[in-house]
C-alpha cells in the first residue's frame, strides 16, 4: 500500500469543512495528523467544538485539535453567515457536548509543531479565512520550506464571488482576511488555490444526501442531516440550483491527488485596499520573462471523477 497522504486541516467548521474532515477520516490514503480551527462560518469556539464533535462521531479522538484565531489580522469579527451554516455552524443538527478537550496549544502553533516535526512530509490544508496559517508563518518563517504544500481553498479567477459581500470578484476566505491570504502567496511555500472556478463545478445533490446518509457512518451521517441546511441556503442564493458545492472536500482531495484538477502555474498577489476589489485574488498572466509563478491554480476540475469519489469514500463505515 501506497504511503498515505499526510495532512494537518485548518478549519472553520461549518458544514462543508465537517464534510472535508469526514472525507479526510474515510480516506485509506489520507492521514489526518491535526486539526487547527478559525473563525469565519461561525466564531472560533464553535468551530472548534464542531470539530470535536465530528471526530468524536468518527471514533477519531486521537487527532489533536487546537483553537486559533479568533478575528482577522487587521480588521475585527463581524459574526458568521447563520444563513448559510445555521446557528451553531452545521446546519442546527443538535450534537451532545464534546467529552474531548481541545490542545493546549494555539493553532498557528500547533502548525508550526506539526511541520516542524515532520519536515516536508505535511500537506497544509486551511479551508477558512487564512489567518491561523499567516500567524503560524510570520512567527516561524521557516515552515515556508518545511511544508510540503499548502492546498488551500480560497480565490477564483471567471466564477462570479461569493453573495452577501462588497468584492464581486472574491471568495469569503481571501475576504474575510485578505493580508492573511497575501502572506501564504509571499511566503515562498509551495502553494495550491483551489478556489470558486473549480470548487462551484462540484455537486452534492439531494439524492447524493439520501444515498450518502443512508449508507455512511455516524460522522458521515451527521455530514448529510446539515447538509440538507446547505442544499436549502443554496437554493435561497441561487434561484433554480439543484445542489450545494463541496468547496473543502475538494481542497482535501487535491493535496491527496492533484489530477482531479487542471493547475496552471501563475504569479498571483491579493487585494488587500480596494473598496470592491477587497479580496480579490489579482493573477499577472504576462509572459515577459520576468514574472515568476508563485503558486499553482485550479482552472477546470474532474467534477463527475471528483463526485463518485466523495460519494464512495463517505459511503465507509
Amino acid at each position: 500500500m501506497a504511503t498515505p497522504c499526510r495532512i494537518m486541516l485548518d478549519v472553520d467548521t461549518g458544514i462543508d469543512d465537517a464534510m472535508a474532515i469526514v472525507f479526510a477520516l474515510n480516506r485509506e490514503t489520507i492521514s489526518l495528523e491535526a486539526i487547527s480551527t478559525v473563525y469565519g462560518n461561525i466564531d472560533v469556539e464553535t468551530t472548534t467544538r464542531n470539530t470535536l464533535q465530528i471526530l468524536e462521531a468518527a471514533g477519531r479522538t486521537d487527532i489533536p485539535v487546537a483553537a486559533g484565531a479568533a478575528r482577522a489580522l487587521t480588521t475585527p469579527y463581524h459574526g458568521g453567515v447563520r444563513h448559510i451554516h445555521g446557528a451553531n455552524g452545521i446546519g442546527d443538527v443538535d450534537l451532545p457536548n464534546p467529552k474531548t478537550r481541545p490542545s493546549a496549544l494555539w493553532g498557528p502553533d500547533l502548525i508550526i509543531k506539526t511541520i516542524r516535526d515532520n519536515p516536508g512530509e505535511i500537506s497544509l490544508v486551511p479551508v477558512g479565512p487564512m489567518t491561523n496559517v499567516a500567524q503560524a508563518l510570520m512567527k516561524a518563517p521557516d515552515i515556508a520550506e518545511s511544508v510540503k504544500q499548502i492546498v488551500l481553498m480560497g480565490s477564483t479567477l471567471a466564477h462570479p464571488g461569493v453573495p452577501g459581500i462588497p468584492s464581486p470578484m472574491a471568495d469569503a476566505n481571501f475576504y474575510n482576511d485578505p493580508e492573511a491570504a497575501r502572506i501564504i502567496f509571499q511566503s515562498g511555500a509551495k502553494v495550491v488555490a483551489v478556489g470558486m472556478d473549480v470548487t462551484m463545478k462540484t455537486k452534492l445533490t439531494s439524492a447524493m444526501i439520501d444515498d450518502i446518509g443512508n449508507q455512511g457512518g455516524p460522522a458521515s451521517t451527521i455530514a448529510m442531516q446539515a447538509a440538507r441546511f446547505y442544499l436549502k441556503a443554496y437554493q435561497a442564493q441561487y434561484p433554480g440550483i439543484d445542489f450545494c458545492a463541496l468547496h473543502d472536500p475538494l481542497a482535501v482531495a487535491v493535496a491527496e491527488d492533484p489530477s482531479i484538477v487542471e493547475l496552471e502555474p501563475m504569479r498571483v498577489d491579493i487585494e488587500c485596499r480596494g473598496e470592491i476589489t477587497r479580496g480579490q485574488m489579482i493573477p499577472d498572466r504576462r509572459r515577459t520573462g520576468t514574472v515568476e509563478p508563485n503558486a499553482l491554480v485550479a482552472t477546470k476540475v474532474d467534477s463527475d471523477r471528483f463526485e463518485r469519489l466523495f460519494a464512495e469514500t463517505l459511503k465507509r463505515k
